[in-house]
Parts: C-alpha cells; sequence; structure tokens
C-alpha cells in the first residue's frame, strides 16, 4: 500500500511539473482516481485493477497497455487511443469514450453500460456478449460490427451506423434506432421491443419471428418486408409504406395501422384484434374471412377497393 501511495505521488509531482512521458511505467493496482493525465503518455503502462474512476484522461495514449480488471468508471476518455490495449474485465460503466481509437482492441463481453461512445468509430468490433445498456452512441459507427447478444437496452443509437451489423439476439428493447442504418442487418432472434425506428433504413431487415411489441415503425417505406410470426402487439405503424408485406401469424393485437398503405399484403393467420386499420389501403390485401369484425377500418380501402363506413 505505501508503495502504491509513493508511485501515485511520484507520478502526480511529475505531470504537475509537465513530464507527460509515462511509458511502460508499472502502476498496477495504483489509486488514480479523480486524478489528471490528460494528454499523458502511457503507452505499454500496467494499469491492471488500478482505479481510475472519474479521471482525466482525453487524449491520453493508452496504446499497448494492460487495462485488465482497472476501473474506468466515471472516467473521461475523449480522444484517447486504446489501440491494443488489454481490456479484459475493464469497467467503462459511465465513462466518456467519444472520438476513442480502438485499433486491435477486442471489446466481447466488455463493460460499456451508460458510456458514451458518441461519433466512435466501432466498425467491424466484436462486441458479443457486451453489455452498452443506456450507452450513448449517436452517429456511432457500428458497421458490420459483431453485437450478437450485446445488451443495448435503452441504448441511444440515434442516426448511428449499424449496416450490416450482426445483432442475433440482442437486446435491443427501449433503444432509439431513430433515423440509423441498419441496412442488411441481421435481426435474427433479437428483442425489439418499444424500439423507436423513425426515419431509420430498413433495407433488406427480415422482421419475421421478432418481438416488436410497442415498436415505432411508423411513416417506413417497408414494401415487401416480412413480418411472418412477429409480436407486433401494440406497435406503431401509423402511415407506414408496406405494400406486399408478409404478416402471416403475426400478432397485430391493437396495433396501429391507421393510414398504412397495405397494398397486395398477406395478413392471413394474424391476430387483428382491436388493431385500427382507419383510412388504411388494403386493396388486393389477403385476409382472412370475418377479419373486420373485430378492428376500426373507418375509410379504409378494403381489398376489393370500396370504402369501408362500417365502423365510423
Amino acid at each position: 500500500m505505501l508503495n502504491h501511495i509513493a508511485q501515485k505521488r511520484n507520478l502526480i509531482d511529475q505531470y504537475s511539473q509537465g513530464d507527460r512521458n509515462f511509458e511502460g511505467w508499472n502502476l498496477q493496482g495504483v489509486d488514480l482516481s479523480k486524478v489528471d493525465l490528460s494528454n499523458a503518455n502511457l503507452r505499454n503502462t500496467d494499469l491492471a485493477f488500478a482505479n481510475l474512476w472519474q479521471a482525466n484522461l482525453c487524449n491520453t495514449d493508452l496504446s499497448g497497455a494492460n487495462l485488465a480488471d482497472a476501473d474506468f468508471c466515471g472516467a473521461s476518455l475523449l480522444d484517447a487511443d486504446l489501440s491494443y490495449a488489454n481490456i479484459c474485465r475493464t469497467n467503462f460503466s459511465y465513462a466518456g469514450l467519444s472520438g476513442v481509437r480502438l485499433l486491435g482492441v477486442d471489446l466481447q463481453s466488455a463493460d460499456l453500460r451508460t458510456a458514451i461512445l458518441n461519433c466512435t468509430n466501432l466498425s467491424g468490433k466484436n462486441l458479443q456478449y457486451a453489455n452498452m445498456q443506456k450507452s450513448y452512441l449517436l452517429e456511432a459507427n457500428l458497421a458490420n460490427a459483431d453485437l450478437s447478444h450485446a445488451n443495448l437496452h435503452h441504448a441511444f443509437l440515434f442516426r448511428a451506423n449499424l449496416s450490416r451489423a450482426n445483432l442475433q439476439n440482442a437486446d435491443l428493447s427501449e433503444a432509439d434506432l431513430s433515423e440509423s442504418s441498419l441496412h442488411g442487418a441481421n435481426l435474427q432472434g433479437a428483442n425489439l421491443s418499444e424500439v423507436d425506428l423513425r426515419g431509420a433504413d430498413l433495407d433488406r431487415v427480415d422482421f419475421s419471428e421478432l418481438n416488436l411489441r410497442l415498436s415505432n415503425l411508423s411513416e417506413l417505406n417497408l414494401c415487401n418486408v416480412s413480418f411472418v410470426d412477429s409480436n407486433l402487439s401494440k406497435s406503431i405503424l401509423r402511415g407506414t409504406v408496406l405494400r406486399g408485406a408478409c404478416f402471416r401469424g403475426a400478432n397485430l393485437w391493437n396495433a396501429d395501422l391507421s393510414k398504412a398503405d397495405l397494398t397486395g399484403a398477406d395478413l392471413t393467420g394474424a391476430d387483428l384484434r382491436g388493431a385500427n386499420f382507419n383510412s388504411a389501403i388494403l386493396e388486393n390485401a389477403v385476409l382472412d374471412v370475418g377479419w373486420l369484425q373485430n378492428v376500426k377500418a373507418c375509410l379504409a380501402v378494403l381489398p376489393d377497393g370500396s370504402i369501408c363506413h362500417r365502423t365510423c
């Protein structure tokens, strides 16, 4: 313990005197909480088990450093270089990581809860099983990233690039994906309940067998998209273009499809109880016999082209 205190004092003294080069130092287990080491050279430094809680490490070079089991909770690492660092079991929860460089870093199972990663390049990264709950990823680049089994519950992904990302079995419940790009993303088994997808690019996305309960898919272009056996109960598809979409076996209980364009859509076997089709276009759509009995369809264009007035 005395050695750790002496190491900390020596580091702070040298830093205060203008020294910024601490490359290769052994700071294993040292308490550096709230310490200012911004713009320092900590390349290849051993910080295993170190406490860097709320430390200032902006623009700091930590490339090649051993950060295993270190605690960076609440630390500021804006524009820091973590390339080839060892982050095994490192705690980055609540840390500011926007602009951080992560070349050669394996982020599998990383703890990034409530971390700020806005505009950060994470393209192609391995983020399997990563905990990114409530993390901020606004305009982050996650193209081709492996996010399978990742926890992105309530994450903020506004305008994020998730094109061709692997999101198999990821938890995206309550996430904000508005205006994001999910072009060609793999969502098999993902949880998308209460997700906000307004304005998102969903080209070549398969929504079959997904949990989309209470999701917001309003005013999107989802022509020919498959929602086979998906749970869309209480979802919002108001004004959405769903021409040729397939909803076979889907749960649309109490879903809002008002003003949606469902021309030629297949809704056979779907649960439509309480669904709102007011002013929707259902021309040439395929539906089960008696489907009108339990829905709202005021001024809807029916499959035969006539206008429905029965439920107005």
